[in-house]
């Protein structure tokens, strides 16, 4: 086996017989407890996540044990019912797609009861009941966590054959539906990507995370198996099952490669993914230190309606509240749709969009916000000097800004701010050309890109064909990502580009602007940065921010 972790797996493991006699429970399978109990120690003061967690992607493998105990502690907020644990058969011992087994466990930190009644149920039309559990460590691995961190609840196992597939999972999705809901917890026990060099390995992550939040079941059953991960059924039904029976969606809160930290090159390394499962926006708990995370945001714009409403410190204040609660408090990058001045004169035109430096820069702090991309067609309504104003007073507040194709540098994350708008009009301006899409090139592959682009047709939450020309031109310079704005709508989530080279949030609508729903929406974006140069972002819910500054 070329398993990163069978070092670990063969010096640890005792002798175990394949089956227990009778109803016996499978004994331990591994004899050094200090493993589990040191990343348990380690971990000790992570709290579980405020928000329940329902499903739960962890590694199997004992090289990476502070990412189960990781995985495991934030999912452990609440007690489950019942558990079903996904991994991959290994050994390829199943005769079979799928395998079960309604026996208990062993474990050196205590004994996990099996889940007979669940056993039975899949067994009867899915999975045969086996023995092949005694050595399996894509299950092995995980059960001391749980034994210690859920005791007494039962466990199911689902072994996953290597060679099953699209139609399998299906029929195991069906069959495991009745078993799931908000009182299950489905844990996704699998490694990523397997036996390549750390720079293949991070380009394989990248296309997972992607895909993962892009929730694209027919790209990921199209991926490579270990190449991208060690059990495609596995994150398939993962995704699947919890889009479908708890409308959960994923937050993945680490990737690591196991050449991190390694002083010695390993030519044939493996990842590893710790993701959440839950409801759209619910908070996942505090990043780990030196982790940085983004929030991104829509159209900003506090002139015309907003003004006189701002103005009032009891709306400013009910406004920041609602916008925190989404956020967060976390950093936060928009685009400033105007010109912010220190005088806004009293004859602008409607479309001429200018707002007080004041109000701009004091909404701007009150919502945390640490950089605006300006590459957009009203930051140029008044001319050299509108710019020059804007410029000075997001300078002096301390707020970063990004123009046409410049770059707001990080930690973590380059992002370039770009501006194309599909205008009808003659002469067309702010339209990229291959000059400014070069700008997205990085000469460093673990900084990942972002773009941040104005694009599209008001009012329309679909990209027109010029948008996506547009993606795949940005994805081909090797942007991770790419969020939008302009419409005045956000668009429906994440779309995967090119295998998952790149996510694309079309629109993210509106952050704050005086106009109302039903015609005008906004949603936010979280971006998590990875050390190894990779990113995972979600479509976060967004309150209408203007009528709740309109409320009496």
């Amino acid at each position: 086996m070329r398993f990163a972790a069978l070092a670990v797996f063969l010096t640890t493991a005792t002798a175990a017989a394949e089956c227990p006699e009778g109803k016996a429970p499978f004994p331990p399978l591994y004899s050094d407890r200090s493993l589990f109990e040191t990343a348990l120690a380690d971990s000790a003061d992570l709290t579980a996540a405020p928000d329940p967690v329902y499903g739960v992607t962890v590694p199997h493998h004992l090289a990476a044990p502070d990412l189960i105990a990781t995985g495991l502690r934030r999912a452990a907020g609440r007690t489950p019912t019942r558990i079903i644990v996904l991994f991959p058969d290994h050994f390829y011992r199943l005769s079979g797609a799928f395998g079960t087994s309604a026996r208990g466990f062993d474990t050196l930190l205590g004994p996990v009861p099996g889940d007979p009644a669940a056993a039975r149920l899949i067994a009867s039309g899915l999975a045969s009941d086996t023995c092949i559990f005694d050595r399996e460590h894509g299950l092995r691995a995980v059960l001391p966590f749980l034994a210690r961190l859920f005791p007494g609840v039962p466990v199911l196992p689902l072994a996953i054959a290597i060679g099953s597939e699209r139609g399998d999972w299906d029929q195991a999705a069906v069959a495991l539906a009745p078993l799931i809901g908000p009182e299950t917890l489905l844990v996704q026990a699998t490694d990523f990507s397997h036996y390549l060099p750390h720079h293949l390995a991070r380009q394989r992550d990248q296309q997972m995370l992607n895909l993962i939040a892009a929730a694209d079941l027919d790209q990921i059953a199209r991926l490579t198996q270990p190449g991208h991960i060690d059990s495609l059924g596995a994150l398939y039904l993962m995704t699947r099952l919890m889009a479908e029976k708890v409308g959960a969606a994923p937050v993945v809160i680490a990737n690591r490669n196991l050449q991190e930290g390694q002083a010695q090159f390993i030519a044939e390394t493996t990842s590893y993914v710790v993701a959440l499962y839950q409801k759209p926006g619910a908070d996942p708990g505090p990043a780990p230190a030196g982790q940085p995370v983004y929030m991104l945001g829509g159209d900003f714009f506090v002139g015309r309606n907003l003004t006189g409403l701002l103005s009032d410190d009891l709306i400013a204040d009910r406004v920041a509240t609602a916008a925190h609660r989404a956020t967060r408090g976390l950093p936060l990058i928009a685009n400033l749709e105007g010109v912010v001045l220190p005088e806004v004169p009293g004859n602008l035109e409607h479309l001429t969009l200018g707002m007080p430096a004041g109000l701009a820069v004091d909404m701007a702090q009150r919502l945390n916000v640490v950089g605006f991309g300006l590459a957009n067609n009203h930051a140029n309504d008044i001319g050299a000097s509108g710019r020059a104003e804007t410029q000075a007073a997001l300078t002096a507040a301390g707020i970063a800004f990004a123009g046409p194709g410049e770059a707001l540098t990080l930690p973590g994350l380059r992002l370039v701010a770009l501006s194309d708008l599909d205008s009808t009009a003659l002469p067309r301006v702010d339209r990229l050309d291959e000059a400014l899409l070069d700008r997205l090139i990085s000469d460093d592959p673990t900084e990942p890109v972002l773009a941040f682009v104005h694009w599209g047709r008001e009012w329309n939450r679909a990209p027109s064909d010029r948008e996506r020309d547009l993606a795949l031109a940005m994805s081909r310079r090797g942007v991770s990502a790419i969020v939008g704005a302009h419409p005045h709508v956000a668009s429906a989530g994440a779309e995967a580009l090119n295998g998952g080279d790149t996510v694309v949030f079309h629109s993210l609508g509106n952050l704050l602007f005086d106009q109302m729903p039903p015609k005008a929406s906004g949603a936010l974006v979280e971006l998590r940065s990875f050390a190894q140069g990779t990113v995972f972002l979600r479509e976060i819910p967004l309150p209408p921010l203007f009528a709740l500054a309109r409320r009496p």
